[in-house]
């Protein structure tokens, strides 16, 4: 005992004080909801006396009519079951009628029968949990606003600054093949390498916003790994001799050819390093070496690496460098420039592969920069099927294309690349004269531009694809938007390709003549087409296929490759059957909303198996269904016609997915 703790009056405290007095409410209740105890803190919360409480009122008269619901369906029948519930959320009413949010938990005490169970549950004010939950939800909310508003500012912008840079640098491409004296030779030098890296600089902030809002997702396609090694190598070649600095690139030997992943974020993961590394080396050798880490059968772990013999990196900055605007030092912003986003963006993309950059570096020795991606194996041999560049010219000069764009710059720029190339073209400057033109003229290939006054791109190609024309053209949609926000739509109005502004004339060329190509080839084939990939889709087929679907345009596309024809076939079925479900959802509704939405939902897979009379079908349901003295008999008679059609295609793409699987285990025997 302390010293003159004698003196002192020791202070007792009740159990019946501590139950009172406790920081939460308390309540006891039978079966039946009688609360018979009650604390004086519930009572304080409450506003009651406890003459008016015990004895009176029912747990549940506590609660709002919503809770009261609750508390008889589902909290209770759960307490009897397992003996208690614990935090559950009820709203309580106090005397005058307001409320204020509380946590439940209750306990059952057992009675010698069930009748004369016993509850016990401890009550807790949630008042300022909930107020706070509300302002957490209100940055919520106001942060995803803003990470809208941002979004559509950057995507806006993006549209107003790639515009003119097209432009700019289809102008600089084209001043430098024309006969130019040193000093103007330089000067479209200057041109060429400003207008670059303003674009690169565009790329990077519209990837980072992208991938922020995650709207980046990886695909999965088979590409030739020591093909995009080697397409880097030969890029950055250049710039390392012009510095003498050695670029070098070592592979493992075991690392096959084909693999399978996404080579467009590798090769700007890759690029980002190599940029950096030649950007930051004086003197020495630049090293990408690709080895192959152990793993399991079905998959490929492979290491990458870039070494350089550059300036280094300090320690202490090892981490800061992959922040977004940010370098080593305010020095080597100013020496070397940049904004500091290329190693930031590689991260961002290196998570989506669940991986990440690992650095290592030695001040004024070197840096060296690794990363790991788990890729699938293929399995299957890929054939490179290209075109003798003499057919390919021929087919160029026989090809008509139709430039769609109502920016008087970029026509002139684009007619000049045809007019390199040699390939015959008319100009519509918006949608509406797009239209009129491809009434007119069978077109190999439409330049479509988006975003054009009058009628759209969007809405234009729609149009050009409900035609009834001799043969449909190739469209090829030209935006400054980016593909990730257009996508959807780019799919639904039945565009074939996209291509990004501001593009070069290398990529340009590239698109158009492999399109064109591939469709002059297709329009070779009268004979059935039996022998090469198992379908039969001309005249031997009219009879069996012809009405309901018609395989021309994916055999094309696939090249004669079986397993591609196979695969678009696969697809498609799986979109038709998702397709009659909807269809069916409609009918029964006698919905024509429904079905224009079906009918534009469908749009590029009835395009690419030209199942014409089907799309006539939905056509007339929506007519049907939109006309309100409409005979019960004929709309039910419309609606079976388009549910039987919708079966015969459903199984004659069954019958020609089977034909394609036996074509291609026969190509893999063989």
């Amino acid at each position: 005992m302390e010293e003159g703790s004698e003196n002192k009056p020791e202070i007792f405290e009740s159990a019946e004080d501590l139950y009172h007095d406790a920081p939460c409410g308390y309540v006891s209740f039978r079966s039946d909801g009688t609360i018979y105890n009650i604390n004086r803190t519930l009572l304080g919360w409450l506003e009651f006396d406890r003459n008016e409480i015990l004895g009176k009122k029912k747990i549940y008269e506590l609660f709002k009519m919503g809770g009261r619901m609750y508390f008889e369906t589902h909290f209770f029948p759960l307490i009897r079951i397992q003996g208690f519930a614990n935090e559950i959320n009820f709203e309580i009413r106090k005397n005058d009628g307001s409320t204020f949010p509380a946590l439940i938990n209750v306990k059952e005490l057992k009675g010698p029968t069930v009748r004369e169970n016993r509850y016990r549950a401890s009550v807790y004010d949630i008042s300022d949990r909930k107020k706070y939950e509300q302002e957490l939800m209100n940055a919520k909310l106001k942060a995803e606003k803003q990470a809208q508003v941002k979004a559509e500012f950057l995507a806006t912008i993006s549209h107003e600054i790639r515009t003119p840079l097209n432009a700019i640098v289809g102008i600089g491409d084209l001043l430098t093949k024309t006969l130019l004296d040193p000093k103007q030779k330089e000067y479209a030098d200057i041109l060429r390498l400003s207008s670059g890296n303003l674009l690169g600089l565009v790329n990077n902030i519209l990837d980072l916003s992208k991938l922020e809002a995650k709207a980046v997702k990886l695909e999965k396609k088979p590409f030739a790994i020591r093909t995009l090694t080697n397409s880097l190598i030969h890029t950055f070649k250049l710039k390392c001799n012009e510095k003498g600095v050695e670029l070098i690139s070592e592979i493992d030997e075991e690392i096959p050819n084909y693999i399978v992943g996404d080579p467009i974020k590798l090769s700007q993961v890759l690029t980002n390093l190599l940029g950096n590394a030649i950007k930051f080396t004086c003197e020495g050798h630049v090293k990408l070496m690709v080895k192959l880490n152990p793993s399991s059968s079905e998959k490929l772990e492979l290491n990458f690496n870039v070494v350089d013999t550059g300036t280094g990196i300090p320690e202490d900055k090892l981490q800061s460098i992959f922040e977004e605007f940010s370098q080593a030092s305010y020095e080597v912003n100013l020496e070397y420039g940049g904004t500091g986003l290329g190693l930031t963006i590689s991260q961002q993309l290196l998570k989506l592969h669940g991986s990440e950059i690992k650095v290592a570096s030695v001040l004024g020795e070197g840096s060296e920069f690794s990363f790991d991606i788990v890729y699938e194996k293929y399995t299957k041999a890929i054939q490179e099927i290209d075109a003798d560049d003499n057919e390919r010219r021929e087919k160029l000069d026989l090809a008509k294309l139709l430039i769609v764009e109502d920016n008087s710059v970029n026509i002139f720029v684009i007619s000049e690349y045809l007019k390199e190339w040699k390939i015959n073209f008319d100009v519509a400057k918006n949608g509406k004269k797009a239209i009129e033109a491809a009434k007119k003229k069978n077109y190999d290939v439409i330049l479509m531009d988006l975003h054009m006054p009058v009628i759209n791109g969007f809405e234009a190609t729609s149009t050009i694809r409900n035609l009834s024309l001799e043969k449909q053209p190739v469209i090829l949609a030209l935006s400054a938007t980016s593909r990730e926000a257009i996508q959807s739509e780019l799919d639904r109005a039945g565009i074939d390709d996209f291509i990004s502004k501001p593009f070069g004339p290398e990529d340009l060329h590239k698109l158009i003549s492999n399109y064109i190509v591939t469709t002059s080839e297709s329009e070779k084939v009268s004979e059935p087409v039996k022998d090469k990939l198992g379908i039969i889709t001309s005249e031997e087929n009219k009879e069996a296929s012809q009405k309901s679907i018609d395989l021309s345009r994916f055999v094309k596309m696939a090249n004669n490759k079986p397993e591609f024809l196979r695969k678009f076939i696969a697809n498609t079925l799986i979109a038709f059957q998702d397709y009659l479900k909807d269809f069916q959802k409609a009918a029964d509704l006698r919905d024509a909303r429904q079905i224009s939405e079906l009918i534009h939902k469908s749009t590029m897979s009835v395009y690419y198996i030209q199942s014409d009379k089907l799309v006539q079908l939905l056509r007339d349901c929506q007519s049907c269904f939109e006309e309100k003295n409409a005979n019960s008999e004929e709309i039910e008679a419309v609606i079976d016609q388009a549910t039987a059609e919708f079966h015969q295609v459903i199984i004659s793409l069954k019958n020609s997915d089977e034909a394609a699987l036996m074509t291609e285990s026969q190509s893999e025997v063989n």
